[in-house]
């Protein structure tokens, strides 16, 4: 039980992540051109 519940945290963890990673780079790059180029 204590391995799955675990288990759950570590996959939200890593898909909050993922999601302020993404939203970081849509916010970062438009103010960049230079890196899309």
């Amino acid at each position: 039980m204590y391995a799955a519940n675990n288990a759950n945290n570590l996959f939200a963890a890593v898909i909050s992540l993922g999601v302020s990673a993404i939203l970081f780079a849509y916010a970062i790059v438009p103010a960049s051109p230079n890196l899309i180029a």
